[in-house]
């Protein structure tokens, strides 16, 4: 963990990570999908620097940039780390200012990545060892999103009885999207989750989380509790926390609260109800179109590989061609390794999957194995 600098001189950058990028580099997290900017000049200059950006009237950002940030053909953007293609969100404050506080002191964190020098504006930071955190006086949907996103990404907890936060009425889209993307990328999104649930956030704005709650499992084989505990315990199995595969666990079982009994089985057809599910939560928050198919499809799938080493692999070849299905695997592990079942489930469908490839490379037989019959005909000596 670096040292914090003192306050640079008028040399450094003109954008210097902030917020929760300058946090994650600091702790040496990996970097989210979601990049944090200051930036040293007013709104109008920031507007002239060339790159496309939005005015959504977000508390923690001045403007935002949906697709690629500052490009290295900039000279005052020059100094950007990369990758410039990650979506940023701007503060702006001129050279001999300090931008407006966070809720929390641990986010006035500013990194200047061409000195490489770290700085605080207030002459004391707050200790990062410090697990406990408590926010200052700050608009509540301030509260609401940092508070979230630092019990996610970082090992801080609240204190003993924790605070409360009123829920306001008019959170957009965009800073929902935002709020969980950093969530579900964090180390602990079910810290997160677990105190979004208390606060009454879920029943607001995302129902579909809400619903999972009491929805009984069988105890024989789920011990964990209903089917939103099942959900935060998948988390704890993640070996990445890549957006997509952490989107998949966190929507998998959206479609047992609406799910009947049928013939033994105690939620018929859920996963297909769950992706119908997944993909109009997703696209309410206003996920890219491509991310929002992705997720639909392991969510519709996420039960096939239980059932891979009983089928023929033919009838389930789309599947097994399909770019995602390693990442369906995984889901299928994480949501195996949270139960009492254990893994067997999951390494006998990768002994599935490898066979599978191993045939389809062999042009003497078929994706299940079986001999190719050939016919040779002999083209005879003339």
């Amino acid at each position: 963990m670096e040292s914090i600098a003192d306050p640079p001189g008028s040399g450094g950058a003109r954008f210097l990570e902030a917020s929760f990028t300058a946090l994650d580099r600091y702790r040496g997290n990996p970097p989210a999908p979601l990049r944090f900017l200051l930036f040293r000049g007013g709104l109008a200059d920031l507007a002239r620097q060339g790159f496309e950006l939005a005015f959504p009237g977000l508390t923690y950002a001045d403007a935002a940039s949906p697709e690629p940030g500052p490009g290295t053909s900039d000279a005052s953007a020059s100094a950007l780390p990369e990758p410039v293609s990650t979506p940023c969100r701007y503060v702006c404050a001129e050279a001999d200012e300090d931008p407006e506080p966070h809720a929390y002191g641990h986010l006035d964190l500013t990194y200047d990545p061409e000195t490489r020098r770290y700085r605080h504006p207030r002459s004391r930071y707050p200790d990062p060892r410090e697990p406990v955190i408590y926010p200052c006086d700050a608009p509540e949907e301030l509260v609401l999103f940092e508070t979230a996103v630092l019990l996610a990404r970082y090992p801080y907890r609240l204190p003993e009885g924790g605070f409360s936060v009123s829920v306001p009425g008019n959170l957009s889209p965009l800073f929902q999207r935002d709020m969980l993307t950093l969530i579900l990328t964090g180390r602990d999104p079910g810290a997160a989750l677990e105190w979004l649930g208390r606060t009454g956030f879920l029943d607001a704005y995302w129902p579909e989380m809400a619903a999972l709650r009491g929805v009984s499992h069988s105890k024989e084989y789920h011990p964990e509790g209903d089917v939103w505990a099942h959900t935060l315990e998948t988390f704890r199995y993640r070996k990445l926390s890549e957006l997509r595969l952490s989107l998949g666990l966190l929507l998998h079982d959206t479609g047992k609260p609406g799910a009947r009994s049928s013939e033994g089985r105690r939620f018929d057809r859920h996963s297909e109800i769950g992706a119908r599910v997944a993909r109009r939560f997703l696209d309410r928050l206003g996920f890219p179109r491509n991310l929002s198919e992705d997720v639909e499809f392991l969510v519709r799938r996420h039960m096939m590989p239980a059932a891979l080493p009983r089928l023929p692999l033919t009838r389930v070849q789309e599947d097994l061609e399909h770019p995602l299905f390693p990442m369906l695997l995984e889901l299928y592990r994480c949501d195996e390794l949270s139960t009492f079942r254990g893994p067997d489930g999951y390494y006998q469908a990768c002994a599935a999957y490898r066979q599978y490839l191993k045939n389809v490379r062999n042009t003497y037989r078929n994706p299940d194995g079986r001999k190719v019959q050939r016919m040779f005909l002999d083209s005879g000596n003339g």
